[in-house]
């Protein structure tokens, strides 16, 4: 196979594999919301979901090792079945500080200050991708596989902000700076690979854009790129005698982040013919040898280095929450994230009060990066000042076997 279809061939390798947790709203009797002058929260999550890889392939990839035929042959199977082809995953982990009221003079604010790190991973693939990807190009003999339309990002970044908070709900805004540490980005507009009899000639079509930030300097605590962003939730109650309903809008890490100038771009619109090498002299071996440089040059890629700048994959998100008993509570959240593969997800949650120490949830939901999913999550008092929160967006993928996406959630929160 020729090698400038590599970077795009290889995209479908990254399916480690986001979805919604269930809501645990605020609840006057566990949270006693108000009665602190500080908070501290701190929160982490790991969430991969998939509409059509089971999660046995991503497990075996992080392993490392052999992958089975029959391992990967399920997948395909069940790639056939689908009309798309997704995979995600977010990673976060947030500490924030909220201070006491009567902020700048107001009553109702309350300052808050927060630092964050996050990766988030999103891919769109075609059947033939993932079949030439892990299978190879012998089942094309005399045809086409169409590797496009194919999309593939994962960016990392940290983030240090501050803000207000609204006291009375839970709307609150905050700008944040952005220290980008690593991005890959491969948009395969169009991408065919004609294989011939007995794989003599290979004919490639590409039109597609690979960006890549240095890879030099991708550790943890280097950077690559700054910006910035902006959160923030928007939260209203109306006003009804029964059965209260809250309505709210938020948007996460509405940004950008500029990358340095050692990143690089590859941008390729061509058509590729290979047909073998020819050798004139066998015994003349500076001619017969081919380095690396050569293939570079015959296949056309070689890169451009140069700074870009590239939008986060924020999070829009709309919600409406009703109050149905004094314990009962039930919340329904559309949300997009700006990641290939991610389709808008519905979300109803319902959570119910235990006695005076504990808060369970559960959930339904359907879209994002996968299809249906089903959640649960738990909020624990411990003492008058912590409470812990635990969950999962997809229960099954820890219980079954062959399943699609799992993740889990935990966080504290200390009244101060």
């Amino acid at each position: 196979m020729s090698r400038s279809l590599l970077p795009f061939l290889l995209l479908g390798i990254g399916l480690d594999a986001s979805g919604q947790f269930p809501v645990l709203p605020t609840d006057s009797v566990i949270d006693h919301p108000g009665c602190w002058n500080h908070r501290v929260e701190a929160f982490a999550s790991f969430d991969h979901n998939a509409n059509t890889i089971y999660n046995e392939l991503p497990l075996k990839l992080l392993q490392g090792g052999y992958l089975e035929r029959e391992l990967r042959q399920r997948s395909l199977d069940a790639i056939r079945e689908k009309p798309r082809n997704s995979a995600g995953y977010d990673l976060e982990s947030r500490l924030t500080w909220t201070g006491r009221d009567c902020f700048l003079g107001h009553r109702n604010w309350r300052p808050i200050v927060s630092i964050a790190y996050q990766e988030h991973m999103g891919i769109r693939f075609t059947d033939d991708l993932y079949d030439v990807t892990f299978f190879g190009n012998a089942s094309f003999e005399g045809t086409r596989a169409d590797l496009g339309p194919s999309a593939y990002e994962q960016v990392r970044y940290g983030s240090l902000g501050a803000g207000i908070r609204d006291a009375r709900s839970n709307s609150f805004v905050r700008i944040d700076l952005v220290t980008g540490r690593s991005i890959s980005q491969v948009d395969l507009k169009w991408g065919g690979l004609f294989t011939g009899e007995d794989g003599r000639v290979l004919r490639a079509n590409i039109l597609g854009d690979l960006f890549q930030s240095d890879t030099a300097t991708s550790s943890l605590g280097s950077g690559n790129g700054l910006g910035a962003a902006v959160s923030g939730r928007w939260e209203i109650r109306a006003k009804r005698k029964t059965r209260p309903t809250t309505f709210a809008l938020e948007i996460q890490d509405l940004g950008f982040v500029r990358w340095n100038a050692n990143a690089v771009r590859i941008e390729k619109d061509t058509l590729v013919i290979f047909e073998g090498f020819r050798v004139a002299d066998l015994f003349d071996l500076d001619a017969a040898l081919t380095g690396e440089a050569q293939l570079l040059d015959t296949f056309g890629l070689r890169y451009r280095t140069g700074g870009r700048t590239t939008l986060l994959p924020f999070r829009a998100s709309g919600s409406m929450t009703m109050c149905l008993t004094g314990r009962w509570n039930a919340t329904i959240t559309i949300d997009q994230r700006n990641l290939p593969g991610y389709v808008p997800m519905v979300c109803i949650s319902s959570s119910h009060r235990i006695g005076q120490r504990a808060l369970l949830a559960g959930s339904l939901g359907y879209g994002g990066f996968g299809g249906l999913r089903v959640g649960a999550a738990t909020r624990i008092k411990v003492g008058d000042r912590i409470r812990v929160n635990i969950g999962t967006p997809h229960l099954p993928g820890f219980l079954m076997g062959r399943m699609r996406g799992a993740g889990a959630m935990c966080g504290i929160d200390i009244g101060l």
